[in-house]
């Protein structure tokens, strides 16, 4: 009876899903694709699907979210560049991996911002699940840059970021967003491995 109920309440949930998160939907999905298989296009699609998110995400009070979006659009284009341009030859980067002592001091970094950011929006906004959505929004912030320069562990960054996602879209409503988020969670996995199969080369 339980998982007819959740079965039930996804399939209307999906009924009243807008056009503009069926696009988000699939843009999203070409951009971890396309990036797990180390292809510079994922970062178009990646662009479009933070452009409408940022709206969708205002509208649903997850404002710590929407201004990650704009953040996405524009680290979509340094990434893009950075694909194409970024070595120091001036040309396309190389998969790199970092050591067990920067990767800890990037998430120091990332505690650092996610705290008093939930704080904030804790106190001063209307913002829903404010430590959740700091969270995810701190630590985006470090594995989007860890994506743009082609290091490894992004992967594993986005595997606990992704999983964090699907509760905040869930409680807010956003069932196709949610399972959305689901599917990166996998693909994080995808990803870190067929990233690592060519670092090993």
């Amino acid at each position: 009876m339980l998982l007819t109920a959740v079965f039930d309440s996804l399939v209307k949930g999906f009924e009243q899903t807008s056009y503009a998160e069926w696009f988000i939907f699939a843009t999203a999905m070409v951009y971890v694709i396309l990036a797990a298989i180390e292809n510079v296009w994922c970062w178009l699609f990646g662009i479009l699907s933070s452009f409408l998110l940022i709206y969708l995400c205002f509208s649903g009070k997850l404002f710590l979210e929407s201004g990650l979006q704009v953040f996405y659009v524009i680290i979509g284009l340094y990434g893009w560049y950075q694909w194409l341009y970024g070595s120091k030859e001036r040309t396309e980067l190389t998969i790199v991996s970092f050591s067990l002592l920067r990767i800890v001091y990037l998430s120091i970094i990332g505690c650092l911002l996610w705290i008093p950011l939930g704080y904030i929006a804790q106190r001063y906004s209307t913002q829903a699940m404010p430590y959740l959505d700091a969270f995810i929004t701190s630590f985006s912030i470090i594995a989007t840059w860890m994506t743009a320069k082609k290091i490894i562990q992004n992967w594993l960054f986005w595997l606990i970021i992704d999983a964090s996602a699907i509760l905040l879209y869930a409680y807010r409503g956003f069932h196709l967003i949610a399972l959305l988020y689901i599917i990166y969670t996998f693909l994080a996995l995808v990803g870190y491995f067929q990233w690592r199969k060519k670092i090993n080369l």
